[in-house]
């Protein structure tokens, strides 16, 4: 394979002015311009992108870093990304941090070379300074630094809300909750205190079960639900994201309960997992496709230099009717 060194010696002139030639810089001259593109032809000569972004200072590449693939939400985000970002002439690095700060560190301390452009941050282990003083665009997903770093997200009170509504109408008595551990005020929090709120105002008892993202694979969260469902076998309603969700309902059918009659399930995100049981799971959607796109039109927009309007873009979830609620 001819590299850029071939190119520069078959055509007689520097390393620098292939490089020029190839990003269409103008100081190049005519005659040298056009002996560099026949030595590119004869040669058939690939530019390597990483080597033309650093020089054009644009690699045309956004990192992704997730607490963990193997999340649903996160892949089902990341695949939407990849669309969005692919349009706008965009590669997607995807990494997992597998919840771990270490790995966090690590790869913010990647991101700030010139392999990347910018960076969508799902994870929020590291101080705020960190953040701040990142130096690249950057958008957030679930945390809100400062004023400046703008953040996407789903409107949770309005989820939490919804999924009350539910519970609600089903004359639930004993709702359960799985929330996902933080060390930080995300805005994911929000979903719990305000189906909380919405509960203990009707009456409904509501019970915390709480969780790291990484913890459970879903044989683990079928152990967890079963444990859970056989000592307190009084719970009536569960709230969870798509996998332990979708795990409370295979432990509740083969407790021999009825669904919805006497337990629901309601998933928050309602990615495909919901629809791939029996019964499909009444679910909180977040509209990914949307927030992806969001995403995408922002730090593409920080990348090219402009100012943003607005630093918070809020999205409002739907409730998908199911089956178990």
């Amino acid at each position: 394979m001819a590299t850029i060194r071939d190119v520069a010696k078959l055509a007689g002139v520097a390393v620098c002015t292939v490089s020029r030639t190839i990003n269409n810089n103008q100081n190049v001259l005519p005659e040298t311009k056009e002996k560099v593109l026949r030595a590119i032809k004869e040669l058939d000569y690939v530019p390597d992108e990483l080597t033309r972004g650093v020089f054009r200072k644009k690699v045309g590449i956004i990192a992704m870093l997730v607490p963990s693939i193997r999340h649903q939400f996160f892949g089902s985000l990341a695949y939407h990304v990849e669309k969005e970002l692919y349009v706008k002439g965009y590669k997607l690095m995807l990494c997992s941090a597998d919840d771990q700060m270490e790995r966090e560190q690590e790869y913010m301390r990647v991101f700030r070379s010139n392999l990347v452009d910018g960076v969508i941050l799902c994870v929020t282990h590291l101080e705020d300074s960190v953040y701040e003083n990142f130096g690249k665009p950057l958008v957030m997903l679930d945390y809100q630094v400062n004023e400046k770093i703008p953040v996407v997200v789903c409107d949770n009170v309005m989820g939490g809300e919804l999924a009350a509504e539910v519970f609600i109408k089903n004359h639930r008595k004993h709702v359960l909750q799985i929330i996902s551990e933080s060390d930080k005020p995300v805005f994911s929090l929000k979903r719990h205190v305000a189906l909380r709120a919405a509960l203990e105002a009707a009456g409904v008892a509501v019970r915390d079960t709480i969780i790291n993202w990484n913890q459970y694979d879903f044989v683990g969260y079928q152990d967890l639900s079963m444990s859970l469902l056989e000592t307190h076998p009084e719970i009536d309603g569960i709230m969870a994201p798509d996998m332990p969700a979708a795990a409370f309902l295979k432990a509740a059918v083969r407790l021999g309960k009825r669904v919805p009659e006497d337990i629901c399930v309601v998933a928050f995100d309602g990615t495909y997992l919901t629809r791939v049981n029996t019964l499909q799971i009444t679910a909180i959607t977040q509209p990914l496709d949307l927030m992806a796109e969001k995403i995408v039109e922002v730090i593409s927009a920080q990348v090219d230099g402009k100012e943003l309007e607005e630093s918070l873009y809020i999205f409002p979830p739907t409730l998908t009717r199911g089956e178990t609620g």
